[in-house]
């Protein structure tokens, strides 16, 4: 268990709001997660080099995504961080 409270979870028990957003934009491209991983690795010039089931744990809503996580997952999918939080543009 983490330290510390207990995470805020959304109203269905997410960790992140921006995992269905993430796969439904990535389905959209017609990427498999394993591409995914490889535009997040140039995108981020290797600072962030997920695996797969890093990308199934987000979109699953299992894992939470940090805010520069977000952002590098959006230049990946060639989005808005807004639409993968689910905010109006």
């Amino acid at each position: 268990m983490p330290r510390g409270g207990v995470r805020l979870r959304t109203s269905d028990g997410r960790m992140n709001r921006a995992g269905l957003c993430v796969r439904e934009r990535r389905h959209e491209l017609r990427m498999e997660q394993d591409e995914l991983c490889a535009r997040i690795a140039v995108v981020t010039n290797g600072g962030w080099n997920p695996g797969w089931q890093d990308i199934s744990r987000i979109e699953n809503g299992v894992r939470t995504v940090t805010d520069v996580e977000v952002l590098a997952l959006a230049e990946a999918l060639e989005c808005s961080a807004c639409l993968l939080l689910n905010l109006s543009q």
